[in-house]
């Protein structure tokens, strides 16, 4: 152990640590400066960015040994607090920087080291700063983090009055369509809002903490799995397999179509019979530190029978191919589309055609913060999991006959969460938590650490394409047919929905009078798929979009102008069929033009014979709501002091707080209430109704 003395916000303290332990660990779990998050864990995204001795480092990567005795360490509680905030922290509030807020208090500290160096940086300056000192950010696109640095240099420097940073309320009271500072801003920029991580770590004595024994392969039956060893390990409490699980240890997908040929029980919760993909859950180890925990985890025995893993829909749906779910064939889904005439005596007699292949690959979200939770029973007996879920209610359903619990003593919470960017529409790790609890009857916390949450969280599905466009001598579209195929990996949830998404945006933007295509969701034991932001258009987009291109240069015409030709007008159709809620695409595109042109003649002007630059467009469409008829639910309480709100309006950094704030501001605007009289309850079950998931960009 090491003994050092540090000024951590210029107050002494005496720490005891393992030489090789993190900062980060040190200031968050001994210190309780839980203001510096852990994100990456490999020094790569600037979330546990402190200042040591004047300099920015990543305390994540920053072992005890190699910090100073009576070194100086400054977190993002030494900046400012919520009711004295440093200029670089009211910047950020004041132009909405703080979306999920995971990053803000590594980009807090990073922005004032920045300006204690260099009290008038260019914005180019601030950019190559962030990008030497790795802060990362996954939601605003940097600009209002920018923005914000200069404006607190301009307070630093006098130049600009504190005050000026100051929302101020317009004069008709009303703040729908302003930029009022979202409610939880300010917690996010002084660190004192408790996303999972933190609250597992202040959690009460006794609590568990948990890690899992996970697959290493990709398909395989379990012959056996030998926990004997793992029960042993210091500081280990219980090690829980599936023959724990009180219930069906399913999670029930939910099957969206009749014509599906899954029943949507595929995903165990504890691996039982087989296998699917790396990183399926074997076993839990339940123990008093999560150091020991991931120890004993690491001795769990499996012995397995290893299969044939098929790590893509072709391989998959080949002839050899063994049912992946005995039972279910690997193609468990398939999606027609037919609208207008006949395709085939068109494509022979079009001026133009053209037909290629296309492949999009399965993506990572890269949130900032892994995926975390905690589970406990509360004071009236109900089963209490926190997660980072979008859909509170929704997961409820997916995931209590799997527990074996009543669901009326199922409650779960939503905790502030980092940006989930869609992965977190399928439940990831609440069964996990559920079932501990169950098994244990005590408090327990698992977080991933960020190799687990890339291989076991899911993923944008790949999208296998065939698309072939037949038009007229004037470019006009006469006819579309395709094919696709849908990588799902090996859990059905929502598979059916993602391959409907291919019929509906394939082409879409576009007046195409006769379509035939059909598409397929394929069961692989590739990573399971879940949602991601416009989930199946950037895939259908990716083949229709670069088809019309090839159109254009086959044609010799400007990729614009061809789009220009064939998107929607009143008259028109969208691939299936549907009348278009707008006919804005023309007028968008007269918008675009000159700028279009501007930047041809700027990338013409410096290219170079060793670099090109070029300019591409591309049309981007994606509903908004749940299929079919949608439907959320409030409720309202006049009270003494004004409005109390209650929402299960899940926010992972889109903007639920603020959303239901303005949006109730603005309804009740008769009752002349003040925004800071409206107090908002949000994201539990125990008081929340059901508002629907926050996913399809509802």
């Amino acid at each position: 152990m090491l003994k050092k003395r540090l000024f951590v916000n210029g107050i002494a303290r005496t720490v005891i640590s393992e030489p090789e332990g993190s900062l980060a660990d040190v200031l968050r779990a001994q210190l309780g400066l839980t203001g510096t998050k852990i994100g990456c864990g490999q020094g790569q995204c600037g979330a546990c960015s402190v200042i040591l001795d004047g300099e920015v480092i990543r305390s994540c990567v920053t072992s005890m040994k190699r910090v100073p005795d009576d070194a100086s360490v400054t977190t993002v509680e030494g900046i400012g607090t919520p009711d004295d905030l440093h200029p670089v922290q009211q910047a950020m509030v004041a132009h909405g920087a703080p979306q999920c807020g995971y990053c803000m208090p590594g980009f807090v500290v990073s922005s004032k080291a920045l300006l204690d160096g260099n009290p008038n940086p260019t914005r180019g300056e601030t950019r190559a700063w962030f990008q030497t000192h790795r802060n990362a950010c996954r939601c605003n696109g940097y600009k209002p983090i920018v923005d914000a640095v200069m404006d607190a240099a301009k307070v630093l420097r006098g130049e600009m009055s504190p005050q000026a940073l100051e929302f101020e309320v317009p004069a008709d009271g009303r703040i729908w369509g302003t930029s009022y500072p979202r409610p939880t801003a300010v917690a996010k920029v002084s660190g004192t809002i408790d996303y999972g991580a933190d609250l597992g770590l202040k959690l009460p004595p006794g609590s568990l903490h948990l890690a899992l024994a996970q697959a290493e392969v990709s398909h395989a039956n379990i012959r056996s799995i030998d926990t004997a060893e793992a029960e042993g390990m210091p500081g280990v409490y219980k090690v829980i397999t599936h023959k724990d699980v009180q219930g069906k240890n399913r999670i029930t997908g939910l099957i969206t179509f009749p014509t599906n040929k899954g029943d949507g029980w595929d995903r165990p919760i504890l691996c039982d019979e087989k296998v699917f993909q790396y990183g399926d859950a074997l076993a839990i180890v339940c123990a008093d530190t999560e150091e020991h925990a991931r120890a004993a985890a690491a001795k769990v025995k499996v012995d397995l029978e290893v299969l044939p893993a098929y790590m893509s829909a072709p391989a998959a749906m080949a002839e050899d191919a063994i049912e992946i779910h005995p039972g279910t064939p690997n193609i468990y889904f398939e999606q027609k589309i037919a609208k207008g005439e006949d395709t085939a005596p068109i494509m022979a007699s079009a001026a133009y055609t053209v037909e290629d292949d296309f492949y999009l690959q399965r993506q990572p979200h890269l949130t900032i913060e892994p995926d975390v939770g905690l589970a406990y029973f509360d004071e009236e007996g109900r089963l209490t999991i926190h997660s980072k879920s979008i859909g509170i209610h929704l997961h409820h359903a997916m995931i209590a006959p799997g527990l074996g619990i009543d669901p009326d003593k199922l409650r779960l919470v939503q905790n502030p969460a980092g940006g989930t960017f869609g992965y977190k529409f399928s439940p990831t790790m609440e069964a996990l938590l559920g079932v501990a609890c169950m098994a244990t009857g005590r408090p327990v916390t698992l977080r991933y650490d960020y190799f687990q949450h890339i291989t076991y969280t899911g993923k944008r599905s790949p999208f296998f394409m065939q698309l072939k466009f037949g038009a007229d001598a004037e470019g006009k579209l006469l006819a579309m047919e395709s094919d696709w195929s849908v990588d799902h990996g090996p859990y059905s949830e929502f598979g059916d929905l993602l391959t409907l998404r291919g019929a509906q945006y394939m082409g879409a933007g576009y007046d195409i009078p006769a379509i035939r295509g059909v598409g397929r969701t394929v069961c692989t034991n590739h990573i399971w798929g879940s949602a991601f932001r416009s989930y199946g258009s950037p895939q259908a987009f990716l083949a229709s979009e670069s088809l019309m291109d090839e159109l254009a240069e086959k044609m010799g015409v400007d990729p614009l102008e061809l789009r220009y030709k064939n998107v929607y007008r009143p008259g028109a159709t969208t691939p299936t069929g549907q009348v278009p809620d707008a006919w804005s695409l023309p007028e968008m595109i007269d918008l675009l033009r000159p700028k279009y042109q501007a930047a041809l003649e700027k990338a013409q002007k410096e290219s170079t014979a060793e670099v090109k630059k070029g300019v591409g467009v591309s049309l981007g469409i994606y509903g908004c709501g749940l299929d079919g008829p949608d439907a959320s639910e409030v409720w309202v309480e006049l009270t003494e002091d004004g409005v109390t709100l209650g929402a299960s309006w899940e926010d992972h950094g889109q903007g639920a707080d603020m959303g239901a704030l303005g949006t109730a501001h603005e309804a009740l605007r008769p009752l002349g209430l003040a925004p800071e009289n409206i107090k908002l309850v949000l994201n539990d079950m125990a008081v929340t109704p059901n508002s629907g998931p926050s996913g399809g960009s509802r």
